[in-house]
C-alpha cells in the first residue's frame, strides 16, 4: 500500500489541487491550458461539495444519446469544477491501467463496462468517458482515474464520480428537453408543528412563506438528489439542510421532509400516485419501508416524507417543502472504534 507520506506533497511544496502532473491536466476553468504541463502528486480526495458552476455543456450539438466519438465531447466550466472538488492532491500515475494484454478490451471499453457495473446508464458513461478525455486524461488511464473517483464504492464512499456523473446526467436532461421545476423550501422558522393527528404525527402549521427559496430542477428529480448534486441557485443553501447520508437508498432519514398540507394527499398510497387516473399534482403517503425510516426521523409530522423518495413531475411545479429544524443521524450513534 502506498504510505500517506508518499500520496502527500508535490516538490518544490506545490500544492495539489494548483498544478498537474505531465500526463494529467489541471481542471481550473479559467487557466487549465497555462497549467497543462505542470506537476501534482498525493491522492484524490473526497468531495467537499457539489459544483456551483452551471452544469456541463456541450461545445458542439451534442446528441442526447452521446453516441458521438469521444473526441467530439467538449465539457466547460461545469466538469471543470466538478473535478476541482476532486482533484486535491492527486498523481494520475498511481492510478495507470496495467498493459500486461491480459485483456482484449479498450481502456475505453473497460471503462465503460466499471461504469455499469456501477449502474450508470450508457448515456451518462459515455459523458464521462468524454468529459475526461476532453480534459486531458490519457486513455490508458481512464479506468485508473474513473476507479480513484469511484473511491471505496463498495461501502458507499464516494469520491466524485456522483457529481461528475450528475453533471452530466443533468446536461443529457437539458438536451433531452425535460422541463425546468420550480420547487419552494420554507426554514423551520416560517412554519411549526400544532396538534396531533390521530396517529400521533404533528400537525405542520405554515406562519409565513417570507423566507422561502426556490430551486430550479429538472422533472424526473428526487429531493434528495436537489440537495446532493444541484448546481442551481439556492442548491448550496438547501444542502445546509439535508444531510442525505446514506446516499438516496432509504437507509436513514437525514433527508426527512414535511410536504405543505396543500400539496399531500393522505388517501393515496405514494406508489398509486403515479397511477393513470390519479392525481398526480399531489404527494401520496410513504410505503412501510419508507414509514420505518420515518419514524426515526426528527420531529415527523402527519406529511413527512424522505426526500430520496419524491420524483419530481410537472404537476409538482411549484411545489412547496417544509424544512425541519434538525434530523437524526443514526450513523452518529454507531461505535465505529473498538
Amino acid at each position: 500500500k502506498t504510505s500517506n507520506a508518499q500520496w502527500q506533497g508535490a516538490p518544490g511544496g506545490i500544492v495539489g489541487r494548483d498544478f498537474i502532473n505531465l500526463r494529467a491536466i489541471m481542471i481550473s476553468g479559467t487557466s487549465m491550458l497555462s497549467h497543462r504541463r505542470r506537476l501534482i502528486s498525493a491522492a484524490l480526495s473526497s468531495v467537499m461539495q457539489p459544483p456551483s458552476a452551471q452544469s456541463i455543456s456541450s461545445a458542439a450539438k451534442c446528441n442526447t444519446s452521446f453516441a458521438r466519438s469521444s473526441s467530439s465531447f467538449m465539457p466547460t466550466e461545469s466538469v471543470r469544477n466538478a473535478f476541482n472538488k476532486t482533484s486535491k492532491n492527486f498523481n494520475l500515475r498511481k492510478f495507470s491501467v496495467s498493459k500486461d494484454g491480459s485483456s482484449a478490451q479498450s481502456p475505453t471499453q473497460q471503462t465503460t463496462a466499471f461504469l455499469l457495473s456501477l449502474g450508470y446508464s450508457n448515456a451518462v458513461s459515455k459523458g464521462i468517458i468524454d468529459a475526461l478525455i476532453q480534459n486531458g486524461i490519457p486513455h490508458s488511464s481512464l479506468l485508473g482515474m474513473v476507479k480513484g473517483l469511484a473511491g471505496r464504492y463498495e461501502v458507499g464512499e464516494d469520491a466524485g464520480l456522483e457529481t461528475l456523473a450528475a453533471s452530466v446526467k443533468t446536461e443529457l436532461e437539458t438536451m433531452q428537453g425535460k422541463e425546468q421545476l420550480k420547487v419552494w423550501f420554507l426554514p423551520s422558522t416560517g412554519w411549526s408543528s400544532e396538534g396531533e393527528d390521530d396517529d400521533g404525527f404533528g400537525i405542520p402549521t405554515i406562519h409565513s412563506m417570507d423566507r422561502a427559496f426556490p430551486v430550479q430542477v429538472h422533472e424526473g428529480t428526487n429531493l434528495a438528489d436537489i440537495a446532493r448534486f444541484g448546481t442551481s441557485e439556492n442548491c448550496d443553501v438547501l444542502r445546509e439542510y439535508l444531510e442525505c447520508a446514506c446516499n438516496g437508498i432509504m437507509a436513514c432519514s437525514t433527508c426527512h421532509v414535511v410536504v405543505h398540507p396543500e400539496w399531500f394527499d393522505s388517501t393515496k398510497p405514494s406508489d398509486e400516485v403515479s397511477a393513470s387516473g390519479v392525481d398526480q399534482s399531489k404527494i401520496g403517503t410513504p410505503t412501510e419501508a419508507e414509514q420505518d425510516m420515518l419514524d426515526l426521523a426528527f420531529e415527523p409530522q402527519s406529511t413527512s416524507r424522505l426526500g430520496c423518495q419524491i420524483t419530481l413531475t410537472k404537476a409538482l411545479d411549484g411545489l412547496v417543502i417544509l424544512l425541519p429544524e434538525g434530523s437524526n443521524n443514526l450513523m452518529d450513534d454507531i461505535p465505529f472504534d473498538g
